[in-house]
């Protein structure tokens, strides 16, 4: 009888030691902790083998591209977010807890797509909340609940993440505020031993999807937030959110097997626009912290997106651009990158991107150039009839200045297309550029040991490009990529391309023109001239009209 007692005893603990564990397994696969769930099916033998299934699939769904999300992200607010009407736009901040549902159902009711609730959240706090600099840098101390928020009409990270919390509790969407570290304004590379950053995460069909309102509202230059409304982090999966966001518990991180923070240190800053844009890294390059040999280092990059266009640029700790420091080539959908260091400081390396089809504004205009250059300018097509006094008048009403800054700040609205029309007008009759690129990865960069940077041999590394050359997905220099020639050498040039018909080096008004070889690529041998400081590779498309593409020195 006692015999049998131990028995019974012995399989009620089993039972119960497994009901556990199926409660624990269960548990994490409705909070979608990978981290449970990967140590569950890598670390169980003679487990329930229909919930290890679950389990797996589970870190299944959050670890693979989601491709469900992409039609959401497209960098266009929502126009619902200016249909709430005059009279509870000005209440809401003056009573947010009485008027906030109010705004809520005038968003969302009738809404059906749980992501679409989200989004349309998402872009009214980025629309009409600004990001709390005062606060962020000390010089005042305003409470972060949504309350408070509303009210001031701005916050910090924790205060966007808890108004998207109680707005998302209105509209009925299960949200979460998450803490953690980022790769955000100020980050050096090393993470600090409390959490910096606050974001949120939303449950749509029983999937976390992350969520960082603050960085998509826009971002800080210096002491002074610029509205900048994007999606770069809406709904970004979760291991692209982990090259810049990394939760103190790792359960939020969504991910398995998970991010360490030493791993999270090590990683490059990605951009979430950089994975909006269907990039992705080829090989272990960048870290964020690199040495550079003799060599530089090359970072490939896989681009499934013929229409984006990227650059890459070497800067000094001061954010100056270093002349001819970075290379791009091309081949198939792999652009690789050089980057080399002049000496042995320390520098910053970025790539960039833009979508070809988009025109992109600038956003910051130095004082000198705006008040001297542009404002003359104005006038000038005003009197020839180029502009309207109108159109005048809406691209100065377009700008702000910020004395201690040094520039003037585009004042970012999506839906005043006539103010948008204006400027985009008058950017290229005041030689503004609307091919801007913003920059989807940075690292940092400095010589190795025993090597001192290629200064020692070059004035510049690489050869100058302009966006003939770096704007076209099919065009290719194969020599020379050394940016400084020798007055007397031969040299050889030599590039492929199936974007441009013709290439040729304009010399004292003459030109030499480029011939195919048998493997199809263009090519030019000369002697290098003396008396020149410069040699210019044009490209043309129909035997007529050439184009700036590369820029070489002559010592």
């Amino acid at each position: 009888m006692k015999f049998i007692l131990m028995i019974i005893i012995s399989f009620l603990t089993i039972n119960s030691a497994f009901t556990q564990n199926q409660d624990l397994i269960n548990k994490a696969i409705t909070e979608g902790d990978c981290e449970t769930l990967h140590k569950f099916v890598n670390g169980t033998e003679g487990a329930d083998q229909r919930l290890m299934a679950s389990a797996n699939q589970t870190i299944r769904r959050y670890t693979a591209i989601d491709s469900a999300t992409g039609k959401y992200r497209t960098n266009k607010m929502d126009a619902r977010v200016r249909a709430v009407g005059k009279d509870l736009m000005e209440n809401i901040f003056l009573d947010p807890e009485k008027f906030l549902p109010d705004v809520v159902a005038k968003l969302t009711t009738g809404m059906g797509d749980q992501f679409l609730k989200a989004k349309v959240l998402h872009d009214w706090i980025c629309d009409n909340i600004a990001y709390d600099v005062e606060t962020a840098f000390g010089r005042a101390n305003r409470r972060q609940d949504y309350v408070s928020v509303l009210k001031a009409k701005k916050g910090v990270c924790a205060g966007y993440a808890n108004l998207f919390n109680q707005m998302c509790r209105l509209a009925s969407v299960e949200s979460i505020g998450i803490e953690g570290y980022s790769k955000g304004f100020g980050y050096t590379g090393r993470i600090g031993p409390v959490p910096d950053h606050a974001w949120n995460a939303v449950k749509i069909n029983n999937k976390w999807y992350l969520i960082d309102v603050t960085w998509d509202a826009g971002q800080v230059d210096q002491k002074t937030f610029i509205k900048n409304y994007s999606t770069g982090y809406l709904f970004l999966d979760s291991r692209p959110f982990l090259y810049s966001h990394l939760p103190s518990d790792n359960k939020y991180q969504f991910y398995a097997p998970v991010v360490t923070k030493e791993q999270f240190m090590d990683e490059p800053y990605l951009t979430g626009v950089f994975f909006q844009y269907r990039l992705g890294l080829k090989n272990e390059l960048p870290r964020y912290n690199n040495f550079a040999g003799k060599d530089g280092i090359t970072i490939e990059i896989i681009n499934s997106n013929s229409g984006v266009q990227m650059s890459g640029a070497l800067r000094t700790a001061q954010m100056q651009e270093v002349e001819g420091a970075s290379w791009q080539g091309k081949s198939g959908n792999t652009v690789s990158f050089i980057f080399d260091v002049p000496d042995n400081r320390e520098y910053m390396g970025f790539i960039f991107a833009r979508l070809s089809s988009d025109k992109r504004i600038q956003d910051r205009i130095p004082i000198s150039y705006y008040e001297q250059r542009i404002m003359p300018l104005l006038d000038e097509l005003l009197q020839n009839k180029k502009i309207t006094e109108r159109e005048k008048e809406l691209f100065i009403n377009s700008y702000f200045k910020v004395q201690e800054n040094g520039y003037y700040y585009f004042l970012e609205d999506q839906f005043d297309t006539a103010r948008i029309n204006a400027v985009i007008k008058i950017h290229p009759l005041v030689d503004l550029s609307l091919d801007m690129l913003e920059p989807v990865l940075n690292f940092n960069l400095r010589a190795q040991q025993g090597y001192s940077g290629y200064r020692n041999n070059y004035a510049k590394r690489f050869p100058d490009t302009y966006t003939g050359y770096t704007g076209v997905s099919n065009t290719n220099l194969v020599s020379p990529i050394n940016g400084v020639l020798k007055a007397g050498a031969v040299e050889t040039f030599a590039i492929e391309s199936k974007d441009y018909t013709g290439f040729a080096i304009v010399i004292d008004e003459k030109f030499n023109f480029f011939e195919k070889n048998k493997d199809g690529v263009f090519e030019l041998e000369i002697t290098i001239p003396s008396g020149l400081d410069e040699i210019q590779i044009f490209g043309t498309r129909n035997g007529r009209n050439y184009n700036g593409l590369l820029r070489y020195d002559v010592d």
